[in-house]
């Protein structure tokens, strides 16, 4: 890993040693007076001191550790879900692809975003698969830390690495990772929850151009004709979709919402198609909330009745009430519900 900040690597210690920034930086003052040396260079001998390797050599590293920032960051992990490649035009009118996918270790989960020539080179990464991620770049997207892949990284599929040992098989992790609960007992604040339901209503379909760094909306200047990331300054947006449905379990109605890969995969459909429909909507005289209501009412109607699990975390909104924030979602596999139940009725004897 390349030289870190002196903020990264109070933000290392802060995740590894469970300090708070107060205590770190009181801590590098001590060490400043003591040695007489400069504060980046007090805040590397604190983190040797704790045990935590920040140079090249050190330890290896886990998901818990990465700090937005972070260069030639390797970290091994098992991936959880695999999305399809999307296209994007680059600044040349080229066309470019992104693929991303989850991983997992015993820490922690991160989103691996690999881009361009890479694409095709690892489109044959499955889930289940434990990958090598060498030479990536942190940044930190909406869901958490994210691992950019470019042309100077490389992934290996089921590397000789110690850390492979530590990593739950994928069951495991999906079975523990959340907690299943009916609708009806949702409560604002809670995290971490799995609910499985029906799809009971399609409320609209958004769309915006995004930073394909950080996921956020971004502004056209159209004095420069350029696209305004307020964090990554000019970049080549990417299109963001946004769905809004009700799930229903018997037990309550909640409405729920997925961003991104895991909305146009329920969807079925590109995010670029989506935004043209969008766009043939609103240019027909529609609102854009009237095209996004009317594109998911009318197109994908045949999601309703759809019985899928959910996760995500709870939150409470003054005016819709209580809402489900989604992370991802699956198809109910009946089998391993099946497994569940005779699970539960077992701790229940």
């Amino acid at each position: 890993m390349s030289v870190l900040t002196k903020e990264q690597i109070v933000e290392l210690i802060k995740k590894q040693k469970g300090l708070s920034v107060k205590e770190i930086e009181a801590e590098i003052r001590k060490i400043m007076e003591r040695d007489g040396i400069s504060e980046h260079a007090a805040a590397f001998l604190l983190a040797k001191e704790l045990g935590i390797g920040i140079e090249e050599g050190a330890p290896l590293m886990h998901i818990e550790d990465l700090v937005p920032g972070m260069r030639e960051v390797n970290i091994v992990g098992r991936v959880m879900k695999k999305f399809p490649p999307r296209t994007y035009t680059k600044r040349d009118g080229s066309q470019g692809k992104v693929m991303n996918l989850v991983i997992y270790d015993n820490t922690g989960n991160a989103r691996v975003v690999i881009w361009d020539s890479q694409v095709d080179k690892y489109i044959g990464i499955q889930v289940g698969d434990v990958i090598k991620v060498i030479d990536a770049m942190v940044r930190e997207g909406m869901t958490g830390m994210e691992l950019h892949v470019n042309f100077r990284s490389r992934i290996i599929v089921n590397p000789e690495d110690p850390r492979v040992k530590e990593i739950p098989e994928l069951q495991k992790v999906r079975r523990y990772s959340y907690t299943r609960k009916p609708i009806g007992e949702l409560m604002d604040g809670d995290k971490f929850v799995e609910v499985r339901g029906t799809i009971a209503k399609l409320y609209r379909i958004a769309v915006y151009d995004a930073c394909p760094q950080c996921r956020r909306k971004v502004d056209y200047d159209e004095s420069s004709g350029i696209w305004i990331c307020p964090e990554h300054g000019e970049v080549e947006p990417m299109t963001m979709v946004i769905l809004d449905f009700g799930l229903d379990d018997g037990t309550g109605y909640i409405r729920a919402t997925l961003f991104g890969d895991n909305a146009t995969e329920l969807l079925g459909a590109d995010a670029t198609a989506i935004k043209e429909k969008v766009n043939e909507l609103v240019n027909s005289g529609l609102t854009v909330r009237e095209a996004g209501k009317k594109l998911a009412e009318e197109e994908f109607y045949s999601l309703i009745g759809k019985e899928i699990i959910v996760r995500g975390n709870v939150y409470e909104d003054r005016f819709m009430g209580t809402l489900l924030k989604a992370s991802s979602w699956d198809e109910v596999d009946y089998l391993r519900e099946i497994e569940r139940i005779r699970r539960v009725f077992k701790e229940v004897m």
